[in-house]
């Protein structure tokens, strides 16, 4: 699997777990799920390269969720 299906992957993960914790626990989770929505459709263009902070976004998103202690969504 190459890089930018892995950042895809982990960004339609995230953004399940984000749909699947209740609204109080996310600040801004609307601005979240535009921009995961927005990376999401960029990432599927063959062509697609990663912005210079994407990845690091991604990251940083991730390491917020699990100290907010958001759970991973099932399926």
């Amino acid at each position: 699997m190459n890089k930018q299906s892995e950042y895809f992957l982990h960004a339609r993960s995230m953004r399940a777990d984000v749909l699947a914790a209740p609204s109080v626990w996310i600040p801004r989770r609307e601005a979240v799920l535009e921009w995961l929505n927005g990376f999401m459709v960029r990432a599927e263009i063959p062509s697609y390269d990663l912005g210079e902070t994407e990845a690091a976004d991604l990251t940083a998103l991730d390491v917020f969720l699990r100290k907010k202690k958001v759970p991973v969504a099932q399926g």
